[in-house]
């Protein structure tokens, strides 16, 4: 796996990705996936009028940072947290979170790629 200033971080069970702040917030949004019933998270941190998205990435990975599996999408507002609990994902993957912000129509504010497995 190729990601621009995107380290792994193996055996995190839990990973938890932060987007880069901007809109004066320290960070915009905050996403993690849990194991335990394939769960994904996207909290919106910010009040900027973005909405807070998490890339979702599983085995086999993509080639680059734009490419990815799964797009969760909060526009509820600063302070909710979305949930996405559809994924049947199979055992002992690795699977990778990266958290920004939209406006539907462009996306950015990614932070760091976070990994952890399935």
């Amino acid at each position: 796996m190729v990601f621009a200033n995107a380290p792994a971080f193996a055996g995190v069970d839990t990973p938890h990705a932060r987007s880069n702040g901007s809109h004066g917030c320290n960070f915009n949004s905050e996403g993690w996936f849990v194991a335990d019933g394939d769960t994904l998270y996207v909290k919106d941190t910010c009040a900027e009028g973005w909405a807070a998205v998490l890339k979702v990435d599983v085995a086999p990975m993509k080639p680059n940072e734009w490419d990815y599996d799964h797009l969760v999408t909060n526009h509820g507002g600063k302070g909710t947290t979305k949930v996405e609990n559809g994924f049947n994902f199979p055992e002992g993957r690795k699977i990778c979170v990266s958290a920004g912000i939209s406006t539907g129509g462009e996306m950015g504010d990614f932070g760091y790629w976070q990994c952890g497995t399935t």
